[in-house]
C-alpha cells in the first residue's frame, strides 16, 4: 500500500513538474519575443535621431517628418473587431470605416502632445480571409512635435508587434534645402536655345545634390548604391553601416535614400530622406 502511494505521489510530483516547465518554457518564450519587439521597436527610434541630427544642416525652416510601421497581420477576427483592438491598444479614439474600390477600410485617428502637434492615422484593410494589411502613420506638424515622434513611434511600433502585426518601420523627412545648396537659373522654357526647346541643364541638379551629399556623409558613413537624375531631380540610395534597419533593393541592403528636386512654384530645391526607402513622393 505503501509503494502504491509512493509511486502516486512520485507521478503527481512528475505532473506538477511538468506543468511548471512548460509554463516557464512559454513565460521564457513569451519575455524573449517581447524583448525582440522592444530591441527592433528601438532600432527605429535610434534611426530617426540619427537622421534628424543628420538634416539639420541640409533643410532649412521646419521638417516634416513621415514615419510609418506597415504589415500583415493573420488575425482569427472580424474587421471591426480587428481594429478595435489596434485602435484601443493605440489610443486613437476617432473611428470610421470607408469603401474603397469596393472593399471596407478601417480608419481610426488621433492626436498627442499638450500641443497636439503629432498626428496618427491606423489603416486596416483585409487582404484575404484572416489575413489583413496594417499601415500606421505619425506626422508632426511643429518642430516640438518633430522632436517626439522618434518615442511615439518607437512606443507605437512595440504595440503593432507586440500584437503580432509583422511591421516593418521606414521614415522620411521634407524641407526646403538649406542655403548653401546654390538655386540654379532656370532657362527659358519656351527660347529655342543650344540644350534645346523645354530642356535645363542636368548638371546643375548634381552639382546641387553633390553639395547635399557631401555634407550628409559629414554625418554618417555611406556608399552609394542606385541613382537616378533628371533635369529637376536626383536621387540616391546608401548603404548606411551606422543605421540598424535596412531594405534590401537590387540585391543590396539598403538603409538611406537621398534626393533633391526643384520645386518650380516655390523655385527652389526641396530635399527628402528617407529610411530605408523613401515611400512618399518627393
Amino acid at each position: 500500500m505503501r509503494v502504491k502511494n509512493r509511486w502516486g505521489i512520485l507521478m503527481m510530483v512528475i505532473v506538477v513538474g511538468v506543468i511548471i516547465i512548460k509554463s516557464l518554457n512559454i513565460a521564457g518564450a513569451a519575455a524573449i519575443a517581447d524583448a525582440a519587439y522592444s530591441a527592433e521597436a528601438a532600432s527605429s527610434h535610434t534611426q530617426l535621431r540619427q537622421l534628424l541630427a543628420a538634416s539639420e544642416d541640409l533643410i532649412q525652416g521646419s521638417r516634416q517628418a513621415t514615419v510609418k510601421w506597415q504589415g500583415e497581420w493573420h488575425a482569427a477576427l472580424s474587421l471591426e473587431a480587428a481594429a478595435e483592438l489596434l485602435a484601443d491598444r493605440l489610443g486613437l479614439a476617432d473611428r470610421y470605416t470607408e469603401k474603397v474600390h469596393g472593399n471596407q477600410v478601417f480608419y481610426a485617428e488621433g492626436v498627442f502632445g499638450e500641443a497636439e502637434d503629432v498626428h496618427g492615422k491606423l489603416v486596416l484593410m483585409l487582404q484575404e480571409e484572416g489575413i489583413y494589411y496594417v499601415v500606421l502613420r505619425l506626422e508632426n506638424s511643429t518642430d516640438e512635435g518633430l522632436q517626439r515622434l522618434p518615442e511615439i513611434g518607437e512606443s507605437w511600433g512595440e504595440a503593432l508587434l507586440g500584437e503580432g502585426v509583422r511591421a516593418k518601420w521606414n521614415a522620411a523627412l521634407q524641407g526646403e534645402a538649406a542655403e548653401f545648396v546654390n538655386a540654379p537659373e532656370w532657362p527659358d522654357f519656351g527660347q529655342d536655345d543650344s540644350a534645346g526647346a523645354g530642356e535645363a541643364d542636368p548638371m546643375s541638379a548634381l552639382a546641387a545634390f553633390a553639395k547635399l551629399e557631401s555634407r550628409m556623409k559629414e554625418q554618417l558613413k555611406l556608399q552609394a548604391a542606385e541613382s537616378f537624375a533628371d533635369v529637376r531631380t536626383v536621387s540616391r540610395t546608401y548603404a548606411a553601416e551606422d543605421l540598424p534597419i535596412k531594405a534590401e533593393s537590387a540585391g543590396q541592403e539598403i538603409s538611406l535614400q537621398l534626393a533633391l528636386h526643384w520645386n518650380t512654384e516655390s523655385d527652389r530645391y526641396d530635399v527628402s530622406i528617407g529610411s530605408p526607402l523613401l515611400t512618399v513622393e518627393y
